[in-house]
């Protein structure tokens, strides 16, 4: 009886030892595959499904490309990778991110800088910038300095630009019906976000400003801060906008479509 039950076991030890065996068998065949240890030993002991396995470590690549592509946190590149989020808008977001790190406090307006100014009234201004206050500027002309409000600035451009810009800036006398002189309470004034600035810049599209006294410039949108954004017209003159003086910002009708925009 005693024999019987030391061969028993025996016979037990015996399976017990050969499976254990060929567990760590399989675990190092998928380790020598590529597979991480933890994942190898889990698919071995049958806790985890090959498939599931296969998928995890091609998620696990297509993460780390991300993030090493694309500059994305282990977060974000997980949900980009599983699909909850769109790789593109995720990479938009980023560029405009910057953009905005870059551009927010640009502005034309610089102490010293010679420049020409459009001012409400349909006046035309030139001379150097002064000293420039939260809410207005020094101009000085050549016949006076000038105390001038920001919110009576529309565009401005480099003097020696006159005669180009001249012919790229149109009237829309339908325009004028609305009021000429911006809101002081920003809140009343016509809406153009960043995002939608940047949507017009990043994707290169024309578009067609009109400013509250009827201007309209045409061209491409190249750079935007918080109250000033910058164009290059056609003919390939440069113009920076002021934000306040928008009565619309749209983007250029294709030929044929129908739409007054853009003619």
């Amino acid at each position: 009886m005693s024999d019987q039950r030391s061969k028993h076991r025996g016979v037990s030890r015996g399976g017990k030892g050969t499976a254990d065996a060929r567990v760590r068998a399989r675990a190092a065949e998928l380790v020598g595959r590529g597979m991480p240890s933890h994942m190898a030993n889990a698919v071995a002991h049958g806790r985890l499904e090959l498939n599931a396995a296969l998928e995890r470590m091609a998620r696990s690549d297509r993460v780390n490309a991300l993030m090493n592509r694309h500059g994305l946190s282990r977060a974000l590149a997980t949900q980009v990778a599983i699909g909850h989020a769109d790789l593109d808008q995720v990479l938009a977001r980023q560029r405009l991110s910057a953009h905005r790190t870059e551009h927010r406090d640009r502005t034309c307006l610089e102490p010293g800088r010679t420049l020409a100014l459009a001012l409400t009234s349909g006046r035309i201004v030139k001379g150097v910038l002064g000293e420039v206050t939260p809410y207005g500027f020094q101009l000085a002309t050549e016949d006076a300095t000038l105390d001038v409000h920001k919110l009576e600035a529309k565009y401005s451009y480099d003097p020696a630009d006159w005669k180009r810009l001249k012919k790229g800036v149109k009237i829309d006398r339908t325009a004028q019906a609305a009021p000429a002189a911006p809101s002081e309470r920003p809140q009343n004034r016509y809406g153009c976000s960043d995002k939608r600035l940047f949507g017009y810049l990043d994707g290169e599209v024309e578009v067609l400003t009109t400013l509250l006294e009827g201007e309209r410039l045409r061209g491409h949108v190249r750079w935007f801060g918080r109250y000033e954004f910058g164009m290059t017209l056609r003919g390939g003159v440069d113009a920076v906008v002021f934000r306040h003086a928008l009565a619309r910002l749209a983007p250029v009708a294709p030929q044929g479509s129908g739409s007054g925009e853009g003619r």
